[in-house]
């Protein structure tokens, strides 16, 4: 019986940590539920453990959300193109990693502001969700950079890269993504930097604290609750997508809509969730800190890493469609708050507006079929 009982809990882990999907459709219903309430629960103690540890260290909220925050919800999408990327797909990083920074503007950010300023008017707050000029001229700066960067190498030198053993128009060579790699470093130079300047202005600003618990003490809950957190939100993601991609196979949708839909979504949950509980729980800072920093970290660290290990093969698509997308939803993103200092929702609205019709042109059209 013990033995029968154990067999029948190693039988269920894969199904729990979304490696295998349920096999029946009530199965994979429940499974899809059980990810999405994962997803919000992690996702809200995510937020509050993050905000926790921006407060005891002071730490502004927006390098937190650009650094930390940034880094475990980029996980997934590191995971997803270096898997690929070692079993020979190479092509598929970059439409992981682009696809990615797209759903980060365009989705994300269109439905965060659309939702808070909905909820904004119901509650007689001030529409649009705050930014600040540091935010737009230092971890967004680095954004736009590492988008530009990787749009001008791709063009220029394919390093090699080679896709069905043939060699590519385009690509991504090893010494690009070194440079890429190193805007990474540079990027978390400057945060550490932006950080230091905050607690010791702060330190200025505060009077001697009557605090017995010392700062380590302090920190060990909420980075305790951060990991647990972090854990529970990819779970949740991984088994929302496997579960949505059994469902979707039985309904016959075709496998090029689910990769551009399921997947570059699926892999953009955790940062989805997080912005989202994050704006609506008053951090704005750190949801969009996540969404500027997961952008930067999907090129100079997702990305630039895979083509460290293979020259990445970059497709006509990618060079004439989705790059040029990604690059103006990125202009957009730091244009839009630069004199205010708020994204609206019509500002939410435009970068949406963009997104959609992309991916339904690419998805239906079909403009660069692969051979």
């Amino acid at each position: 019986m013990i033995t029968d009982s154990l067999l029948l809990v190693a039988d269920a882990v894969p199904i729990l940590v979304g490696g295998e999907a349920a096999s029946s459709v009530i199965g994979l219903v429940v499974m899809i539920l059980a990810g999405m309430v994962a997803i919000t629960k992690g996702g809200d103690l995510f937020t509050d453990s993050s905000v926790e540890i921006a407060r005891i260290t002071h730490i502004p909220p927006v390098v937190v959300g650009a650094t930390i925050v940034s880094m475990a919800t980029s996980f997934p999408e590191f995971m997803v193109s270096l898997t690929g990327t070692l079993s020979g797909s190479a092509e598929f990083a970059v439409g992981n990693a682009i696809g990615s920074c797209l759903c980060n503007i365009g989705l994300i950010i269109g439905v965060c502001t659309i939702t808070y300023d909905i909820l904004a008017r119901r509650s007689g707050r001030q529409t649009g969700i705050a930014t600040d000029r540091t935010m737009l001229t230092g971890p967004g700066m680095f954004m736009l950079g590492s988008c530009v960067l990787t749009c001008l190498f791709s063009l220029f030198d394919s390093g090699g890269a080679v896709i069905t053993g043939e060699p590519t128009e385009f690509g991504l060579s090893r010494w690009q993504a070194a440079i890429l790699f190193f805007g990474m470093f540079w990027y978390l130079g400057y945060s550490i930097q932006v950080a230091r300047q905050a607690r010791f202005e702060m330190s200025i600003g505060d009077d001697v604290q009557q605090n017995p618990v010392s700062p380590w003490t302090a920190m060990l809950k909420p980075s305790l609750v951060f990991i647990v957190a972090s854990a529970i939100v990819v779970i949740g993601s991984r088994v929302m997508v496997c579960n949505g991609e059994a469902i979707a196979l039985r309904m016959g949708v075709p496998k090029l809509v689910l990769g551009l839909t399921l997947f570059a979504v699926g892999t953009s949950l955790p940062e989805l969730s997080i912005s989202l509980i994050a704006v609506l729980k008053g951090h704005e800072a750190l949801g969009i800190g996540n969404i500027i920093g997961s952008n930067v970290l999907n090129i100079c660290w997702v990305l630039a890493s895979c083509a460290l290990v293979e020259p990445l093969p970059i497709g006509r698509q990618t060079i004439l469609l989705d790059l040029p997308v990604t690059l103006l939803l990125t202009v957009m993103l730091i244009a839009f708050p630069w004199k205010s200092g708020r994204i609206t929702s019509l500002a939410g609205g435009m970068v949406l507006l963009v997104y959609v019709p992309h991916l339904l042109f690419i998805t239906l059209a079909n403009p660069f079929p692969q051979p």
